[in-house]
């Protein structure tokens, strides 16, 4: 769910609020039913309020379409395995993190960027890296397509379908991450 959703989500969450207080209050008989008879009879014949309630009605529609919708998306970017016990779902973004921790630790990588994909052929993974200038870059990247492959295998228990390296540079500097704090 985006920013946007879920700032839509607190106004109409606080709206409900204050209505459910009002109807704790009527049925506790502290507001008098002639007043609510009274407020309702004046939105009778008033387009602003049919307007308000339609804004209400598609605002209901958006936050359940961005619930249902972000379950759907979650469980597209899983890895799903089966076992005696139930399911384990494994996000693309730790495969994404476990290909990215060992493709920096291979000797001769300077700098990495990963994108993992699944589809119906199977889990793809496409890297972006920076190469060491004393470094052979066929032998650094079957290196890297090598320990990537094992490791994926190994601890996710995945076959890749499909490791493709892009050589962006060929760098003496080290990327780092800078983090706000």
């Amino acid at each position: 769910m985006g920013i946007i959703d879920r700032v839509i989500l607190s106004i109409y969450t606080l709206l409900l609020a204050f209505l459910s207080l009002g109807v704790i209050l009527i049925s506790l008989r502290l507001i008098s039913l002639e007043w609510v008879q009274t407020s309702i009879a004046y939105l009778y014949g008033h387009w602003e309020a049919g307007l308000v309630a339609a804004v209400f009605f598609l605002v209901s529609v958006r936050l359940l379409l961005a619930g249902v919708r972000s379950r759907a998306e979650r469980s597209k970017n899983t890895i799903v395995h089966h076992t005696d016990m139930g399911d384990v779902n494994i996000s693309l973004d730790a495969v994404r993190n476990l290909v990215e921790k060992i493709s920096r630790n291979t000797r001769g990588v300077r700098g990495v960027k990963v994108f993992v994909t699944h589809d119906e052929q199977g889990l793809k993974v496409m890297l972006r890296a920076v190469i060491s200038p004393e470094s052979n870059v066929p032998s650094v990247s079957a290196e890297v397509q090598r320990r990537v492959h094992e490791y994926i295998k190994n601890t996710v228990g995945v076959e890749l379908s499909h490791i493709h390296i892009l050589v962006e540079n060929i760098s003496n500097e080290f990327k780092t991450k800078h983090r706000v704090e």
